[in-house]
């Protein structure tokens, strides 16, 4: 059972409210009517709205699939457990990915076929299919969502099953055909709770939230860092010792450089203050495993249990369940280096998932309160942060065709990818285009040239070979 279903099944929300300041707007977009108040961080699609699940809401509880306009229309697409004996799963935590189809695809962590969990597959229009039901061998109870390779296939955890029933490895089709490509067996790791994230160099990079070579203050293991090729090679990176942290919940993120960031929701003995088991840390991890604590948290902001988010300004942000002026948690950043700053704090609430930075450089996540009323809220941040585009899939071969999202893209007049014009483009929507990748590409920024200004990628885009 994951962290945010032990912890924050009972969490609410409080009334309406927007926060300014001269530096930024804290909105409330949107107000849970059905009890949602447990959620994933939120992702963009093709039309510009904001999709995300909740875990608790919607008929029975079971949770719900949804979505947000940028003007704060909530349309709940649907409702699990629909099906008789909940075949179509149930309990869903991981955060949806956009596909190259266009359609959003994700786990539910209980129901199916055989009860342990599902991947599932539903369009922007919310008709919905189960794409494969987990039986146990090939793992079981999935709490993460998915990645998107540059193969065009999904990768995916889950939390059990597998040989020894701790978690496994997995590739998926677009089509639903599943296979296992790892089986943790507690020395490499296990119960990994945290999505994959694809690197630079083409292999999966993941985080259990316990297991590995470690034990000592940890009596099931601190947690681990590995890697695994698209063909299933495994490698375990680095096994926590509590010194540098406990376990990691949540994915990592790469920067520029080529390092991983992440973060330990416990251990640090630097930060036992107000802690106790410590109060986490972010720390990163280079692909050959070299680690090293970038921030040791501490008891005025503590536990970190979701990820990071690289936003457009180099620097990284993220949430916390408690901490800040009410205790209540707080929206962070902190630089590569490890410069910390509060951004924004809660009252009387929680927020429940990490942040995102949508392409119209706004911030959105959701909150749940502790104040009994059983209402959950998306809210949008802005930090003054501009516009940019970005992409279904960071990376392609010249030749192929790109996938881009944005805003105002109707009546651009050019691409380019890293300064080399493309000769093919196609605006699809104002938010939404395609265009062919070059000859003569190379690695590096997309800019797209609209009639309000031109709008840099906020990451590289990397030309396969």
């Amino acid at each position: 059972m994951s962290y945010w279903k032990r912890v924050c099944l009972g969490c609410a929300l409080f009334a309406a409210m927007e926060i300014s300041s001269s530096a930024q707007t804290f909105t409330q977009l949107a107000s849970f009517t059905d009890g949602s108040s447990v959620f994933s961080s939120l992702v963009q699609g093709r039309d510009g709205g904001l999709y995300g699940i909740s875990n608790n809401g919607g008929t029975g509880g079971y949770g719900t699939v949804f979505k947000v306009t940028p003007a704060g229309t909530l349309i709940t697409m649907y409702r699990f457990c629909s099906q008789p004996n909940c075949t179509d799963g149930f309990y869903p935590f991981g955060a949806l990915v956009l596909g190259t189809d266009g359609n959003f695809y994700g786990t539910a962590q209980n129901g199916g076929a055989s009860g342990l969990g599902v991947v599932f597959k539903i369009t922007p229009g919310g008709v919905y299919s189960v794409l494969h039901s987990f039986s146990g061998t090939d793992g079981n109870y999935p709490d993460a969502g998915l990645v998107l390779g540059s193969d065009k296939n999904f990768y995916g955890v889950t939390s059990g099953g597998g040989t020894l029933s701790v978690g496994t490895v997995f590739k998926m089709t677009p089509a639903g055909t599943l296979t296992t490509l790892h089986s943790f067996d507690g020395s490499d790791g296990s119960l990994p709770f945290a999505a994959l994230v694809q690197g630079a160099d083409g292999n999966f990079y993941g985080t259990t939230a316990s297991g590995g070579a470690n034990y000592g203050e940890c009596s099931t293991g601190c947690g681990t860092v590995f890697k695994i090729t698209p063909a299933g090679k495994f490698s375990s990176l680095h096994s926590f010792d509590f010194t540098d942290g406990q376990e990691p919940f949540a994915p990592l993120v790469q920067t520029a450089s080529g390092a991983f960031y992440g973060t330990t929701f416990k251990g640090a003995y630097v930060s036992w203050n107000g802690c106790s088991g410590g109060c986490g840390t972010i720390f990163e991890i280079t692909s050959r495993g070299m680690t090293k604590t970038v921030y040791a948290f501490s008891g005025i902001a503590e536990n970190p249990e979701v990820g990071l988010t690289l936003a457009s300004d180099g620097n990284f942000y993220g949430t916390l369940l408690g901490g800040g002026s009410c205790g209540d948690g707080v929206i962070y950043n902190v630089t590569p280096t490890g410069i910390f700053n509060t951004v924004e704090g809660l009252c009387y609430g929680n927020y429940t998932d990490a942040v995102v930075q949508a392409a119209n450089g706004k911030f959105y996540g959701t909150y749940a309160s502790d104040n009994g009323n059983g209402l959950g809220a998306i809210y949008s941040l802005d930090t003054g942060l501009g516009p940019f585009v970005a992409f279904v899939l960071p990376s392609s071969k010249i030749g192929q065709t790109a996938q881009i999202l944005g805003q105002g893209l109707t009546g651009t007049t050019g691409v380019t990818f890293n300064g080399v014009a493309a000769t093919k483009f196609s605006v699809v929507s104002d938010t939404y285009m395609t265009a062919v990748v070059p000859a003569g590409a190379t690695t590096g920024a997309v800019v797209v040239a609209t009639p309000a200004g031109n709008l840099t990628s906020n990451v590289s885009f990397r030309i396969s070979p």
